[in-house]
């Protein structure tokens, strides 16, 4: 691609750097979207308007051409991780979201795995085939592979519990997934968003929060275990293959961590774990162990810290739960705040030129992991203020909710006797 294409200088950097903004860019859109329009249309238009992009970046005969449209795919791209973090918190309870959020996530994780070696295998067996590159059979193929993706969301994604759309729920199932989440106490686009919105500590510390994690286990990536392999003189392929027990170490993390917040309907207490865990892999690099043993488990102890995916995402839906679009503007602001970051972190802590030698990195991540553990504090008591306070959580004994009121388009008020209000542990 380099050589057809004339990529000179830091161009590869620019069209990464390009798709990363708009991509960052378009998550807070793109949720909103999905409180005004049916999560199905806005998912398979830009899964198809992107699988038409990628098809038609094969053609491209510039560098600015390839630049441009990986931009605009990152628009298109947006949706994805963030819109369905939404879905399933717009069905799930919190003794139930957990392990929903972290299976999407596992598979997050196998697809990485699996994707690097599918493409390898791609480059090697397609090169020159009917006249073209390997990178141009990518495209083509990542573009077809697109199209029943498409198809199978189009089928199968259920929209919100309120359109009652899930033709694989009967009439009662679906009744009842309207009214076993309660009713929400803010669902309206109106000039009180911002109110909402902005002074909203949820808007802010969930963010933030997110955002430390991600910069902590940016030693995870950016080949930083590859490099530090080759200094102590493994095999290329012990290099590729050795890394991918992080990913391995991930889903354990994802779920173990998942599955206990659901049980205790808190997440908190794995959040310190998690913290905790941060604290200590990042102590043991920046220890510089002496054996290799010592950076294996450190890594690999790492890896598991990945379960925030999951489980600070299932934090957010819990507690803003009650206020509709709050928690689709808060859903996408999580990971545009985190990529504001991640986009020049490592080039800070982690460039290749200071390879194997990453301490300045360790240290980072080591003090970045440890910020975790105040702000899992802070957050854990505002959620338990404003639960007593019966400000978050959803409003029981409504025979209608708050997203069908909003989506119906009706400003009437709930009549008769007022609504019992009250935020339980168990049934918000």
């Amino acid at each position: 691609m380099k050589e057809d294409l004339g990529f000179q200088g830091k161009q590869y950097n620019y069209m990464s750097t390009a798709y990363l903004v708009v991509y960052a860019v378009c998550q807070m859109p793109g949720t909103s979207l999905l409180t005004i329009y049916r999560p199905k249309y806005v998912f398979v238009a830009a899964n198809v308007t992107w699988s038409v992009l990628t098809l038609i970046t094969y053609k491209m005969t510039h560098v600015w051409q390839v630049i441009l449209l990986n931009a605009i795919e990152g628009g298109f791209s947006a949706i994805a991780y963030v819109g369905a973090h939404f879905i399933l918190g717009s069905w799930y309870k919190r003794s139930e979201l957990g392990i929903r959020a972290a299976v999407f996530c596992v598979f997050g994780h196998i697809g990485t795995m699996a994707g690097g070696w599918i493409q390898a295998g791609l480059l090697a067996t397609l090169a020159g085939k009917g006249g073209l590159p390997a990178w141009k059979w990518i495209f083509i193929i990542v573009s077809v592979m697109t199209v029943p993706v498409a198809l199978f969301g189009w089928v199968f994604i259920p929209d919100l519990p309120v359109h009652r759309a899930a033709w694989f729920l009967n009439d009662e199932q679906k009744e009842h997934a309207v009214a076993r989440l309660g009713a929400l106490r803010k669902q309206s686009w109106d000039v009180t968003v911002f109110r909402r919105v902005l002074l909203s500590w949820q808007f802010w510390l969930l963010p933030f929060i997110f955002m430390l994690y991600s910069l902590c286990v940016q030693m995870l990536s950016n080949n930083v275990m590859a490099y530090w392999m080759a200094s102590r003189g493994y095999t290329v392929i012990q290099q590729n293959n050795y890394p991918t027990g992080i990913y391995a170490t991930a889903i354990v993390g994802t779920i173990v961590y998942a599955v206990i917040s659901d049980k205790l309907q808190s997440r908190w207490e794995v959040s310190i774990a998690i913290g905790l865990t941060f604290v200590i892999g990042s102590s043991i690099l920046v220890s510089s162990p002496s054996t290799n043993a010592g950076y294996f488990v450190a890594f690999y102890l790492l890896g598991t810290t990945y379960a925030p995916q999951a489980v600070w995402y299932s934090w957010m839906a819990d507690v803003t739960g009650h206020d509709f679009q709050l928690r689709a503007i808060t859903t996408g602001f999580m990971n545009s705040f985190d990529f504001a970051f991640v986009t020049w972190w490592p080039l800070i802590f982690y460039p290749a030129t200071a390879a194997p030698n990453f301490h300045k990195g360790y240290v980072a991540s080591l003090v970045t992991g440890a910020l975790t553990l105040p702000l899992v504090g802070l957050i854990a008591y505002l959620e338990k203020r404003d639960r007593a306070r019966g400000v978050i959580g959803r409003i029981e004994d409504e025979s209608i909710s708050g997203e069908e009121e909003y989506l119906r388009d009706d400003s009437r008020k709930p009549v008769g006797s007022p609504a019992k209000v009250r935020a339980t542990e168990i049934n918000v």
